[in-house]
């Protein structure tokens, strides 16, 4: 008896060592969000073009853009060769449609604007360090998550992928899963929202949807908070290539090669422009209604996001135009369109309520680079992907390569570009404005000074306005690291 009394004595003297130390273990690793005064960040990306995938997580998986180098090498040769022989343009112009449908056959949607194939994306339901692509992350919205997993901590980071094709209000029920996920893992009764590019209207609706009692920031990073024209022009018809949009564009793309610079100069100075967009302009005036309703109209007319994206003032003719007018067998469709354009009318109502009740906002656009010449407004500045005007919320913008003139006069001449390039007095929200010129779309890659601005503007402690910080002034000039610096 004596020797059990005294294992158990020897047991609980043991236990009395190890478990206070296991309780302040356990202690500490639970989070303290009293204590803790890093709010949980949801990072919302912007649209990957080719991030779908058909029978996503099966056997089955493929991507959902077909770009089978044999099958489009055959197609091109069959509509070139049939074109020849039969010398008929019909040929060639049926031929690409073909090779158009076969490529993105996966993107189109139902005539409810729901997918009509298996198409999913990636998800990430847990905070993003639990996923080592994101962890590791370089560049863009990756960029951005691994700067925020390294700042803030884990468990403090959440990353929003989405198919982009879908209603807004149905990625708003993602984004707001990522929000009450946040919360819950970390005590904490507020986020920060960070939302790129497609993600300005996906973020809008969320807020639409399901208010901002839960917000403490939200950064519209070059978002499509305001749309963007290039869906607008794609909607009404509106396709066009210009020579000088095309010659801009194509000597943008190619600055860091001297050799191609050049040619592209020479070939501009002989007109070389000129003559390639005289065979477009025969394309579109004689094929432009076939190549709508065989292959665009069949493939994006349905997508809801680029109905939420187009411009108010483009809205009914883009109806006109798509789907023949407000027929009754629209009707199910367009009670949903309706519905975004109204989303996006009280966008800056809601926005403007967000800021009277305590929610930081800022807007971010970049300006400096053409964007693609295949739409009438590609004269447009931007950032070579979406157009100024909209991603700064209707800020007064020369179009690319010119300004506002020394004639120009602003409301307020603290709100225009050194440059004279870009007014923000007549942008919905100028105090909560910054400018950059020359930044890519979507930056903020990891280690970057851009990176940085980006963990400013989450964190900072102050007055929260756009040039709050002397070392972050409202109109910034970056190069291509995303190296900041004031512009003066």
């Amino acid at each position: 008896m004596k020797k059990i009394i005294s294992l158990f004595l020897a047991v609980s003297m043991m236990l009395s060592v190890f478990i206070p130390a296991y309780a302040i273990e356990t202690e500490e690793s639970v989070h303290n969000a009293d204590e803790c005064t890093n709010i949980p960040v949801i990072i919302v990306r912007g649209m990957d073009f080719g991030g779908l995938y058909v029978d996503y997580g099966t056997e089955n998986e493929r991507s959902a853009i077909n770009t089978d180098a044999g099958m489009i090498i055959k197609g091109v040769l069959k509509a070139i060769g049939t074109g020849i022989v039969k010398f008929n343009l019909d040929e060639v112009v049926d031929g690409v449609i073909e090779i158009v449908n076969d490529i993105f056959k996966n993107f189109s949607m139902d005539e409810n604007g729901d997918s009509l194939y298996n198409v999913d994306v990636p998800k990430y339901p847990e905070s993003a360090d639990n996923y080592d692509n994101l962890r590791t992350g370089e560049g863009f919205e990756y960029g951005m998550v691994r700067t925020c997993i390294e700042t803030f901590g884990e468990g403090h980071t959440y990353y929003v992928n989405y198919d982009w094709r879908l209603d807004p209000y149905v990625v708003a029920d993602d984004i707001h899963a990522a929000v009450e996920t946040a919360i819950k893992n970390t005590g904490h009764d507020k986020v920060n929202i960070v939302c790129c590019s497609m993600g300005g209207i996906m973020t809008v609706a969320y807020l639409t949807e399901y208010g901002y009692e839960k917000v403490n920031r939200c950064l519209f990073m070059s978002s499509t908070f305001c749309g963007a024209q290039v869906a607008s022009d794609l909607m009404v018809g509106k396709v066009d290539i210009a020579p000088e949009n095309l010659y801009n564009y194509l000597k943008y793309t190619v600055s860091d090669n001297n050799v191609l610079s050049s040619l592209i100069d020479i070939l501009n100075f002989f007109g070389g422009f000129d003559v390639l967009t005289k065979l477009t302009d025969y394309i579109l005036e004689n094929y432009k209604e076939e190549i709508y309703d065989d292959a665009i109209i069949p493939i994006f007319g349905r997508m809801l996001t680029l109905w939420g994206l187009t411009q108010p003032e483009d809205y009914e003719n883009a109806i006109d135009y798509v789907l023949g007018g407000r027929t009754a067998k629209n009707a199910g469709f367009l009670k949903r369109t309706d519905a975004l354009q109204d989303m996006m009318k009280n966008r800056t109502a809601l926005i403007n309520e967000m800021i009277e009740n305590g929610v930081g906002i800022a807007v971010v656009a970049h300006y400096d680079a053409p964007l693609a010449p295949v739409y009438e407004n590609a004269d447009f500045n931007g950032d070579s992907i979406l157009e100024t005007y909209q991603m700064s919320g209707y800020a007064t913008v020369a179009k690319y390569g010119e300004t506002l003139g020394d004639n120009y006069v602003t409301e307020n001449p603290e709100y225009i570009s050194p440059d004279r390039v870009v007014d923000l007095s007549t942008a919905l929200f100028p105090e909560y404005t910054y400018i950059i010129k020359g930044a890519p779309h979507v930056s903020g890659s990891y280690g970057t000074d851009y990176a940085d601005f980006l963990v400013w503007l989450l964190s900072y402690d102050g007055e929260f306005y756009a040039g709050a910080s002397d070392e972050y002034p409202q109109f910034m000039v970056s190069d291509s690291s995303q190296s900041l610096k004031a512009f003066d």
